[in-house]
């Protein structure tokens, strides 16, 4: 299959995917958001807030509509050694624009100037076109090909989940508010996290939902402590990747007591790195 029609859409949907983000940009610039405020059901930033959700739905129908990849997945399942349905039975092109847009929309909510909405923008271009890229590179017949693909993504992954998980924390809302979009935004990335694995779909959407509800407990207990938005982005950051570790290797069959052990172990020692520096610049308790 010819690749350079399938980088064009991507191109072409990034594209748009900016031009979105640059719209929102613009009007968070005159609306002003107030951070605290629960989204849609207070009157103030209601409007960005609508607008926000129109751009991530339109957004993410987009891409779906673009979406090629499971064509090429399905052209490369043989070589790949695909043992269960080489294309999901449910569409998941949409899952990443849609994590991306709505990460870019809670930047701008707490970053609306026109500085902080050009680098929105480029970021949000940029995580588009790389997330489909790599995307893309994990259905390549070629396993080297598939290696670099899956460090992008993940990366690119962890990296979207730290700004929208900062960007909820931020607000310091009720654990039923920032709790939920804890969830939903956890079970996306982790979703997101398992594409091109060789997993059935349910059973990739049963991780997800597990990985969110364990997010969501943090969240409620991390709503105890008076830590700063990205402070709080990085402990669930840390959360997030001792749940994606585990997740990861379950899909490839190599999850075992010792590497629960060592992504547990890792993801205690951030947390206790971030309390500690925490306390440090408070001044202690």
């Amino acid at each position: 299959m010819v690749m350079r029609p399938l980088v064009t859409r991507m191109i072409a949907g990034s594209l748009l995917g900016a031009a979105l983000l640059a719209g929102l940009a613009f009007l968070a610039a005159r609306e002003r958001p107030p951070i605290g405020a629960v989204p849609l059901l207070t009157p103030e930033g209601r409007t960005f807030w609508l607008v926000a959700l129109a751009v991530w739905v339109l957004g993410a129908a987009v891409f779906q509509v673009l979406d090629r990849i499971p064509q090429v997945a399905a052209a490369t399942a043989p070589r790949r050694a695909i043992r269960y349905d080489p294309v999901p039975e449910w569409p998941t092109g949409w899952v990443l624009p849609f994590a991306t847009l709505a990460a870019g929309s809670l930047l701008l909510c707490a970053y609306n100037n026109a500085l902080a909405g050009m680098a929105v923008v480029l970021f949000g271009f940029i995580a588009l076109l790389v997330g489909q890229l790599s995307r893309l590179a994990l259905y390549s017949a070629e396993s080297r090909t598939r290696t670099v693909g899956r460090v992008a993504h993940t990366v690119l992954l962890y990296g979207l989940a730290f700004v929208a998980f900062a960007m909820v924390y931020v607000h310091k809302l009720r654990s039923l508010y920032s709790a939920t979009a804890i969830f939903l935004l956890a079970g996306i990335f982790l979703l997101q996290l398992t594409e091109g694995e060789d997993v059935q779909l349910d059973r990739r959407v049963l991780y997800a939902m597990v990985g969110g509800l364990v997010l969501a407990e943090a969240t409620w207990v991390l709503n105890y402590w008076p830590a700063t938005g990205w402070l709080g982005g990085a402990t669930l950051l840390a959360v997030f990747h001792f749940l994606a570790g585990l997740v990861l290797a379950r899909s490839e069959r190599t999850l075992t007591w010792r590497t629960a052990l060592e992504y547990g172990t890792m993801a205690a020692i951030a947390v206790v790195v971030i309390v500690w520096g925490t306390l440090q610049t408070r001044g202690g308790l």
